[in-house]
């Protein structure tokens, strides 16, 4: 399933008129998308229940399913720290929350929250409210209060049949200190979602983040949801038709059941310059003709993974704990070939794991490592790992650090760094011998440049990404894996093709630049 969004200020301003809704069920038809999301509210802007009620019943009879969605920005009180973000400690702000969900539950049987649903606030209220706790426990506890108290019970009240989905944001590593509890709210909440907006990887204002980035984090809140997660969120910001592709294929990639395009407005228009990303670069209107031309790949990749297992790496990350070292490090593996798959617990039959910095945190994590250890099971530590449980003595360690530093980002507000470029650094012999002691115990050993990723499906498919602004040539032994003899199922590529040559188990892969392929 595909499908878009309107904001509030949309609907404020286009949609009270025949024309303007007849423009966007145009949109929406030329682009396919089986879904439509209505905001209620945004920006202190709060659309009155007729006009909402109006909007729904037209784009039904145009053939869409039509939902609500919430995002929970300039409420009464605002966080003293990132302006986007509201402070919870408030009656007053409270108390609206309650009104924007009766209201919006009153029309809408289902209703997504944009993932600005968190507060950092440090204001007097929350000082005085959190008493002995830490901010950051205060702010996981206020949260969760409130979403059960002010979103969840009016909801429900209001309509019965009404189901609210929590839309996490990409930025993992700070869930904890902003309020969002992983657990709690997700099983609270009726359903979750997954931000996979990646965008330029060179973006500072955006943090840098690599394209498996998406990937990584809509795999793992599938993880986490256990059925209850329904799909990925990305945009057309700071982003080229190229990268929002990424965007698009790595949603599918992790099996995501809707992608969100995220939003109507913004992919309507063509804005900035394409070598001044960050500086209001929004090319709406390329990105989508690109997204309309390679849906049709994207819906067979779907098709083709569909009924699959994603198998590789277990690469844990644990819930409502935020790493302090090698933040975001688990979405960069993928840029160096190693086939990842996301963890929410430690796996004790994987047959190979990174343990990082986030997975610091689990209950007995030292004994895992320890069993593992004594059953000769593949495991790589890093260096942040190792540091802060005292492991001295591992033979097979990630750090970064030693790989030369990245400038220092100046960020924009709120902004989430997850600048670990520098493992792109690491010296080809180094990269093997780690790729080798993971990807052997799955059946296979790949050579490749760095910035090439590589996924696993069951024992008989493997996909390989080239984010290379060049082509590059690949080789894969699947000397463990499923015997068939492999063929190429999909490309999905700017008009260009993939050449694959084997030898016995060992196959060859030419891959034009920026360009998928996957071998089935």
């Amino acid at each position: 399933l595909y499908s878009t969004l309107f904001t509030a200020q949309t609907v404020d301003k286009e949609f009270r008129s025949e024309e303007g809704l007849r423009k966007a069920a145009d949109w929406a038809k030329a682009s396919k998308l089986h879904k439509l999301y209505v905001e209620s509210y945004r920006g202190a802007l709060f659309i009155e229940q007729e006009l909402l009620e109006k909007v729904r019943d037209y784009f039904q009879n145009e053939g869409f399913i039509v939902h609500g969605c919430v995002t929970t920005t300039k409420l009464p009180r605002i966080s003293n720290n990132w302006k986007d973000g509201c402070c919870y400690s408030d009656p007053d702000t409270r108390a609206m929350v309650t009104k924007i969900f009766d209201r919006t539950a009153r029309v809408f049987d289902v209703i997504m929250i944009d993932d600005f649903l968190f507060t950092d606030c440090t204001c007097e209220l929350c000082e005085k409210a959190r008493g002995e706790r830490s901010f950051e426990d205060y702010h996981s506890d206020i949260m969760h209060e409130m979403a059960v108290e002010n979103i969840l019970k009016p909801a429900h009240l209001a309509n019965p049949k009404c189901k609210v989905i929590i839309k996490y944001p990409l930025w993992y590593e700070n869930f904890h200190r902003n309020g969002y509890d992983t657990v709690r709210q997700t099983r609270d909440f009726d359903l979750i979602w997954a931000g996979t907006e990646t965008r330029e990887p060179q973006s500072k204002r955006w943090g840098r983040y690599p394209q498996t980035n998406a990937f990584y984090f809509m795999e793992w809140a599938n993880k986490l949801g256990k059925g209850k997660c329904m799909g990925g969120w990305f945009d057309p910001y700071s982003t080229k038709p190229i990268t929002y592709l990424d965007q698009a294929r790595q949603t599918v990639l992790a099996q995501a059941k809707e992608s969100m395009l995220f939003c109507y407005g913004s992919l309507v228009v063509e804005n900035g310059d394409p070598e001044k990303y960050d500086e209001g670069y929004t090319p709406g209107v390329s990105n989508t003709e690109a997204l309309r031309k390679e849906r049709p790949a994207l819906e067979k990749l779907a098709y083709l993974i569909e009924t699959k297992k994603i198998v590789g790496v277990s690469v844990p990350k644990m819930p409502h704990y935020d790493a302090t070292r090698e933040r975001f490090l688990s979405s960069f593996y993928g840029m160096i070939g190693i086939p990842v798959d996301p963890a929410v617990e430690l796996d004790a039959c994987a047959p190979s794991v990174i343990l990082g910095s986030q997975a610091v945190g689990y209950p007995g994590v030292r004994d895992y490592l320890l069993k593992r250890k004594e059953e000769g099971k593949a495991t790589v530590l890093t260096q942040g790992f190792c540091e802060q449980l005292g492991c001295w003595d591992e033979p097979c360690v990630i750090d970064i650090a030693k790989y030369g530093q990245e400038e220092t980002l100046q960020l924009s507000e709120g902004a989430t760094p997850a600048d670990n470029w520098n493992i792109i650094k690491m010296p080809e012999e180094e990269l093997n011998v780690i790729r080798d002691t993971l990807t052997k115990p799955l059946g296979l050993t790949f050579r490749a440049p760095v910035k090439v990723g590589l996924n696993l499906y069951d024992d008989d498919m493997e996909i390989i990404q080239n984010f290379n602004d060049e082509p590059v040539e690949v080789t894969l032994d699947l000397f463990g894996r499923n015997p068939k003899a492999r063929k190429i199922l999909l490309t999905l590529s700017e008009d260009q093709q993939a050449e694959l040559t084997r030898n016995e188990r060992v196959y060859t892969v030419k891959i034009p630049a920026r360009t998928y392929v996957v071998l089935g």
